[in-house]
């Protein structure tokens, strides 16, 4: 397989919606938004999603490559998982600030605090207490993300639904991102803990996963892509409601 053909085949269309999310958060920051911390920050995370995603698969080239450009055989970064825990630690921490910032409800905002620090170091300690991390992606860490993010979006859609922005929810970008990044997690959360025992012999599984993974990000970057269309038909409105934002 060369490497045009494992680019469509292994990474496909979430490729761009994904580099299309980042462009359309770039484009209504700098346009709409450039006082908004809020947003300012959604435009470094869709980034640095972006890049570190394209960037963990410098195994798969390398390797595909035959290690003619960079030679990491037998070294601990010949395979691509630790970037992924990393990634992991970087969400949680960031779901938790974004949703601490975005919800009004003081209860769902101290529960949220409690639940992000506590998940990251939860993280942290599985991390260290399992071998792997520069092998692999810790299936458990991710599981107890995906929890942590799922509630989340619950809390945020019960916000919603007690302000006065319930009226007109489909005009905020905040809930176009809650509902991606809810099904995504809904969906993809049950497979991550099981990511620890793939092996040759559950091809099937490993490739079930793998479509499922995508087709939750292009529902998710698309979303997000949307949610940005809506913000920018209606910014003064997304900026009016962004808690904390300047």
């Amino acid at each position: 397989m060369n490497l045009i053909e494992w680019f469509f085949t292994s990474v496909g269309l979430y490729f761009f919606y994904e580099l299309a999310a980042a462009i359309f958060s770039t484009i209504f920051y700098f346009k709409y938004a450039r006082s908004n911390f809020l947003y300012k920050c959604l435009m470094c995370f869709f980034w640095w999603t972006w890049f570190a995603d394209t960037g963990a698969k410098y195994a798969a080239l390398l390797y595909l490559n035959e290690y003619q450009f960079l030679d990491v055989r037998n070294t601990v970064f010949e395979r691509s998982g630790w970037v992924y825990n990393i990634v992991c630690i970087v969400s949680i921490l960031f779901y938790t600030w974004f949703y601490h910032r975005l919800i009004s409800n003081k209860i769902f905002k101290k529960t949220i605090k409690i639940l992000g620090i506590t998940g990251a170091l939860l993280c942290v300690i599985l991390y260290f207490t399992t071998e792997g991390f520069w092998v692999y992606t810790n299936g458990n860490a991710s599981f107890v993300r995906g929890i942590i993010v799922i509630i989340y979006c619950v809390l945020c859609f019960l916000d919603l639904m007690n302000s006065e922005q319930f009226i007109s929810f489909y005009k905020f970008f905040g809930f176009y991102f809650t509902i991606g990044i809810f099904i995504f997690y809904l969906l993809t959360t049950p497979l991550f803990i099981y990511s620890k025992y793939f092996t040759w012999d559950s091809y099937e599984f490993s490739m079930l996963m793998v479509f499922v993974i995508k087709v939750c990000n292009v529902v998710l970057y698309s979303l997000c892509v949307i949610g940005y269309l809506m913000a920018m038909k209606h910014s003064k409105l997304n900026l009016k409601f962004s808690f904390y934002a300047t």
